[in-house]
């Protein structure tokens, strides 16, 4: 019996001794020539305002002409990116532009002012169809809000940002109060 410990003590050693590589996928787990590999792509991220160096313009004509773009371009979710109101999302923004073909906004110069510590940027235009020429132009206008330069003001504070639209706000469900 002495003779069979030592064996059975080399047995465990060169058992110990083995790597800690994986076993080999069974042959019907690997993929063919011509078959690739699956993998599996991460889903893309949403925009994001520090992607688009137009959303920190100190120019509001050029914030609200992203927001133009971004539109015409039916990229709700980059169009949602120019406003600072939660409830103004992609879906939102294509539930009310959904139906043009082409949304289209013209205004001529933004007019600013400014009260106490913020500037207001008023944009008067017309809303049409690119490919819809039928479709009636609707007149509406955005407002545009950003902090004056306060100190110790955030840069989102300091960028003009949507704060309303009447091209956006009729589509609110209205106020059923009675009084």
């Amino acid at each position: 019996m002495r003779q069979a410990a030592p064996g059975l003590a080399a047995a465990l050693l060169l058992a110990a001794c083995g790597t800690n590589e994986q076993p080999a996928p069974e042959p019907s787990e690997r993929p063919t020539a011509d078959e690739p590999a699956a993998t599996i792509a991460p889903a893309p991220l949403p925009p994001q305002v520090a992607d688009f160096p137009a959303l920190a313009s100190k120019d509001c004509g050029e914030v609200a002409g992203f927001y133009r773009d971004a539109l015409g371009a039916r990229d709700w979710a980059r169009a949602a990116l120019a406003w600072d109101d939660p409830a103004i999302d992609a879906a939102r923004l294509e539930t009310v532009f959904g139906s043009y073909g082409e949304p289209r906004l013209e205004w001529p110069e933004p007019s600013v002012e400014g009260a106490a510590g913020s500037l207001y940027c008023t944009v008067g235009g017309t809303l049409t169809d690119a490919q819809d020429a039928a479709k009636a132009p609707v007149e509406g206008t955005l407002e545009l809000k950003r902090v004056n330069d306060v100190p110790g003001a955030t840069p989102d504070q300091l960028r003009w940002t949507l704060r309303s639209s009447t091209f956006v706000e009729p589509l609110a469900p209205p106020d059923r109060t009675e009084h």
